[in-house]
Protein backbone atom coordinates (compact mmCIF):
# COMPACT_ATOMS: atom_id res chain seq x y z
CA UNK A 1 0.00 0.00 0.00
CA UNK A 2 2.46 2.12 0.91
CA UNK A 3 4.49 1.83 -2.48
CA UNK A 4 1.08 2.55 -4.59
CA UNK A 5 0.62 5.70 -2.94
CA UNK A 6 4.02 7.28 -2.77
CA UNK A 7 4.11 5.82 -6.89
CA UNK A 8 0.86 7.62 -7.32
CA UNK A 9 2.61 10.65 -6.29
CA UNK A 10 5.74 10.37 -8.24
CA UNK A 11 3.00 10.29 -10.93
CA UNK A 12 1.25 13.71 -10.03
CA UNK A 13 4.35 15.21 -9.76
CA UNK A 14 5.63 14.20 -13.28
CA UNK A 15 1.95 15.58 -14.21
CA UNK A 16 0.46 12.22 -15.91
CA UNK A 17 -2.95 12.48 -14.31
CA UNK A 18 -4.60 11.76 -17.85
CA UNK A 19 -4.80 8.12 -17.95
CA UNK A 20 -7.01 8.58 -14.35
CA UNK A 21 -10.81 7.43 -14.20
CA UNK A 22 -13.07 10.62 -13.91
CA UNK A 23 -14.17 9.18 -10.62
CA UNK A 24 -15.82 12.02 -9.44
CA UNK A 25 -18.12 11.97 -12.55
CA UNK A 26 -19.66 9.23 -11.02
CA UNK A 27 -21.81 11.55 -8.42
CA UNK A 28 -24.56 11.88 -10.10
CA UNK A 29 -25.30 8.42 -10.93
CA UNK A 30 -25.04 6.85 -7.40
CA UNK A 31 -25.45 9.98 -5.08
CA UNK A 32 -28.43 9.54 -2.58
CA UNK A 33 -30.37 10.78 0.78
CA UNK A 34 -28.34 7.64 2.47
CA UNK A 35 -24.82 8.75 1.41
CA UNK A 36 -24.94 12.28 0.68
CA UNK A 37 -23.72 13.62 4.12
CA UNK A 38 -21.27 10.53 4.59
CA UNK A 39 -19.80 12.06 1.23
CA UNK A 40 -19.92 15.52 2.43
CA UNK A 41 -17.78 14.62 5.41
CA UNK A 42 -15.48 12.47 3.57
CA UNK A 43 -14.82 15.21 0.76
CA UNK A 44 -14.31 17.26 3.75
CA UNK A 45 -11.48 15.35 5.25
CA UNK A 46 -9.45 14.66 2.20
CA UNK A 47 -9.74 19.04 1.31
CA UNK A 48 -8.21 19.29 4.41
CA UNK A 49 -5.77 17.21 4.42
CA UNK A 50 -2.02 18.43 3.87
CA UNK A 51 -2.33 21.83 4.96
CA UNK A 52 0.58 21.30 7.10
CA UNK A 53 3.78 18.91 6.13
CA UNK A 54 6.95 20.21 8.05
CA UNK A 55 4.91 21.29 11.91
CA UNK A 56 7.25 24.33 11.21
CA UNK A 57 6.69 28.15 10.50
CA UNK A 58 9.12 28.72 7.38
CA UNK A 59 9.67 32.27 9.06
CA UNK A 60 10.44 35.42 7.42
CA UNK A 61 11.87 34.83 3.75
CA UNK A 62 11.42 31.61 3.77
CA UNK A 63 9.59 29.61 0.73
CA UNK A 64 8.54 26.60 -0.37
CA UNK A 65 6.54 24.88 -3.20
CA UNK A 66 5.73 21.26 -4.36
CA UNK A 67 3.60 18.10 -5.41
CA UNK A 68 1.42 16.83 -2.32
CA UNK A 69 -0.82 13.55 -2.66
CA UNK A 70 -3.92 13.20 -0.18
CA UNK A 71 -5.69 9.81 0.05
CA UNK A 72 -8.45 8.20 1.68
CA UNK A 73 -8.21 4.05 1.97
CA UNK A 74 -11.86 3.67 1.72
CA UNK A 75 -15.27 5.73 2.02
CA UNK A 76 -17.41 6.02 4.48
CA UNK A 77 -20.45 3.98 4.81
CA UNK A 78 -23.69 6.03 4.64
CA UNK A 79 -26.98 6.05 6.56
CA UNK A 80 -28.20 1.92 7.53
CA UNK A 81 -24.69 1.43 7.18
CA UNK A 82 -25.09 1.09 2.95
CA UNK A 83 -22.16 0.65 1.49
CA UNK A 84 -22.97 2.05 -1.74
CA UNK A 85 -21.29 5.85 -1.67
CA UNK A 86 -21.90 9.10 -3.66
CA UNK A 87 -19.47 7.30 -6.03
CA UNK A 88 -20.61 3.90 -6.39
CA UNK A 89 -20.05 0.46 -4.39
CA UNK A 90 -17.99 1.03 -1.77
CA UNK A 91 -15.26 -1.49 -2.23
CA UNK A 92 -15.15 -1.01 -6.34
CA UNK A 93 -14.24 2.89 -5.64
CA UNK A 94 -11.44 1.44 -3.44
CA UNK A 95 -8.75 3.94 -2.64
CA UNK A 96 -9.28 7.95 -3.89
CA UNK A 97 -6.48 10.13 -4.45
CA UNK A 98 -6.13 13.56 -5.36
CA UNK A 99 -2.80 15.24 -5.81
CA UNK A 100 -1.71 19.23 -5.32
CA UNK A 101 0.46 21.52 -6.19
CA UNK A 102 1.35 23.94 -3.05
CA UNK A 103 3.43 27.21 -2.55
CA UNK A 104 4.58 28.69 0.91
CA UNK A 105 6.21 31.98 1.69
CA UNK A 106 7.36 33.11 5.21
CA UNK A 107 5.91 36.12 6.01
CA UNK A 108 6.51 38.56 9.33
CA UNK A 109 5.33 38.13 12.98
CA UNK A 110 5.09 34.39 12.79
CA UNK A 111 3.06 33.61 9.57
CA UNK A 112 3.06 31.44 6.71
CA UNK A 113 0.40 32.18 3.72
CA UNK A 114 0.35 29.27 1.27
CA UNK A 115 -1.50 28.47 -2.01
CA UNK A 116 -2.65 25.17 -3.30
CA UNK A 117 -4.76 24.25 -6.15
CA UNK A 118 -4.95 20.90 -8.58
CA UNK A 119 -7.68 19.65 -11.52
CA UNK A 120 -7.71 16.11 -11.17
CA UNK A 121 -10.20 13.14 -11.97
CA UNK A 122 -13.31 15.52 -12.96
CA UNK A 123 -12.93 17.44 -9.77
CA UNK A 124 -11.08 20.95 -9.39
CA UNK A 125 -10.01 22.49 -5.97
CA UNK A 126 -8.44 25.88 -5.25
CA UNK A 127 -7.57 27.09 -1.74
CA UNK A 128 -5.09 29.06 0.50
CA UNK A 129 -4.60 29.58 4.18
CA UNK A 130 -2.33 30.99 6.68
CA UNK A 131 -0.11 29.11 9.56
CA UNK A 132 0.60 31.08 12.75
CA UNK A 133 3.38 30.02 15.06
CA UNK A 134 1.78 30.79 18.57
CA UNK A 135 5.26 31.07 20.14
CA UNK A 136 8.91 31.91 18.87
CA UNK A 137 10.33 29.77 16.55
CA UNK A 138 13.35 27.78 18.46
CA UNK A 139 15.91 25.55 16.21
CA UNK A 140 17.47 23.67 19.14
CA UNK A 141 17.32 19.95 19.44
CA UNK A 142 14.38 18.79 21.15
CA UNK A 143 12.48 22.15 21.26
CA UNK A 144 8.66 22.18 20.28
CA UNK A 145 6.54 24.76 18.00
CA UNK A 146 2.83 24.86 18.57
CA UNK A 147 1.43 25.99 15.33
CA UNK A 148 -2.17 27.28 14.15
CA UNK A 149 -3.82 26.16 10.71
CA UNK A 150 -6.35 27.92 9.22
CA UNK A 151 -7.53 27.35 5.42
CA UNK A 152 -10.26 27.78 2.78
CA UNK A 153 -11.39 26.10 -0.52
CA UNK A 154 -13.39 25.91 -3.21
CA UNK A 155 -13.98 22.79 -5.33
CA UNK A 156 -16.00 22.19 -8.48
CA UNK A 157 -17.04 19.32 -10.43
CA UNK A 158 -19.67 18.37 -13.07
CA UNK A 159 -22.61 17.37 -10.75
CA UNK A 160 -21.29 19.18 -7.65
CA UNK A 161 -19.50 21.79 -6.20
CA UNK A 162 -18.07 22.51 -2.59
CA UNK A 163 -16.78 25.48 -0.06
CA UNK A 164 -14.40 23.74 2.42
CA UNK A 165 -12.90 25.55 5.85
CA UNK A 166 -10.31 24.33 7.94
CA UNK A 167 -8.72 25.13 11.77
CA UNK A 168 -6.07 22.67 12.90
CA UNK A 169 -3.49 23.05 15.99
CA UNK A 170 -0.40 21.60 15.33
CA UNK A 171 2.40 20.50 17.90
CA UNK A 172 6.08 19.60 16.45
CA UNK A 173 9.04 18.54 18.30
CA UNK A 174 12.88 19.42 16.41
CA UNK A 175 15.56 16.90 16.08
CA UNK A 176 18.52 16.81 13.75
CA UNK A 177 17.26 15.32 10.57
CA UNK A 178 13.62 14.93 11.11
CA UNK A 179 10.69 16.40 12.81
CA UNK A 180 8.03 14.41 13.81
CA UNK A 181 4.44 16.32 14.17
CA UNK A 182 0.93 15.69 15.04
CA UNK A 183 -1.94 17.98 14.92
CA UNK A 184 -5.91 17.90 14.81
CA UNK A 185 -8.73 19.79 13.87
CA UNK A 186 -12.38 20.18 12.27
CA UNK A 187 -13.09 20.49 8.40
CA UNK A 188 -16.44 22.22 7.84
CA UNK A 189 -17.87 21.61 4.18
CA UNK A 190 -20.96 22.94 2.17
CA UNK A 191 -21.53 20.47 -0.74
CA UNK A 192 -24.13 22.22 -3.51
CA UNK A 193 -25.39 19.54 -5.43
CA UNK A 194 -25.60 20.74 -9.05
CA UNK A 195 -26.92 17.25 -10.64
CA UNK A 196 -28.54 13.78 -9.14
CA UNK A 197 -29.74 11.38 -11.44
CA UNK A 198 -29.98 8.92 -8.71
CA UNK A 199 -31.34 11.04 -6.57
CA UNK A 200 -33.71 14.00 -8.22
CA UNK A 201 -34.83 15.42 -5.11
CA UNK A 202 -31.00 16.30 -4.37
CA UNK A 203 -31.09 18.87 -7.55
CA UNK A 204 -30.26 22.17 -6.12
CA UNK A 205 -30.06 21.04 -2.06
CA UNK A 206 -27.33 21.81 0.28
CA UNK A 207 -25.56 19.40 2.69
CA UNK A 208 -23.55 20.77 5.35
CA UNK A 209 -21.51 18.87 7.12
CA UNK A 210 -18.40 19.27 10.16
CA UNK A 211 -15.89 16.44 10.61
CA UNK A 212 -12.98 16.21 13.01
CA UNK A 213 -9.45 14.83 11.41
CA UNK A 214 -6.17 14.16 13.29
CA UNK A 215 -2.80 13.82 11.74
CA UNK A 216 0.41 12.66 12.72
CA UNK A 217 3.35 12.79 10.61
CA UNK A 218 7.29 12.48 10.01
CA UNK A 219 8.94 15.90 7.76
CA UNK A 220 12.43 14.63 6.64
CA UNK A 221 15.37 17.17 5.28
CA UNK A 222 17.00 15.96 2.08
CA UNK A 223 19.90 16.78 0.35
CA UNK A 224 19.69 19.98 -2.22
CA UNK A 225 17.38 21.89 -0.45
CA UNK A 226 14.66 18.90 -0.60
CA UNK A 227 11.60 18.43 2.16
CA UNK A 228 9.99 15.16 2.42
CA UNK A 229 7.01 14.29 4.52
CA UNK A 230 4.98 11.35 5.09
CA UNK A 231 1.50 11.16 7.65
CA UNK A 232 -0.85 9.11 8.50
CA UNK A 233 -4.40 11.01 8.94
CA UNK A 234 -8.04 9.89 10.86
CA UNK A 235 -11.29 11.14 10.00
CA UNK A 236 -14.73 10.50 9.42
CA UNK A 237 -13.75 8.45 6.59
CA UNK A 238 -11.25 5.90 8.74
CA UNK A 239 -7.41 5.75 7.68
CA UNK A 240 -6.03 8.03 5.47
CA UNK A 241 -2.66 9.41 4.28
CA UNK A 242 -0.81 11.95 3.56
CA UNK A 243 2.78 12.45 1.08
CA UNK A 244 4.87 16.03 0.24
CA UNK A 245 8.24 16.03 -1.67
CA UNK A 246 9.07 20.15 -1.59
CA UNK A 247 11.89 22.42 -2.74
CA UNK A 248 12.41 24.46 0.61
CA UNK A 249 14.75 27.76 0.79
Amino acid sequence: MKKLFLTILAAAALCLPAQARNIWDDFSANVSQDNVRAFTKDLGGLIGSGTYTTGRVLGWGGFQIGPRGTMIFKMSKGLNDTTHTALGEREDVGEVFYPWLQADIGMPFRLDGFIRASSYQGMTIAGGGLRWGITRPNEMLGSFQPMLVISGHSASARDFSATHYNASLVLSMKFKYFVPYIGGGVDYTTLHINQADSAPELEGANEYAATARATAGFNFKLPSYLDLSLAANYAYYGLGAEASLSLRF
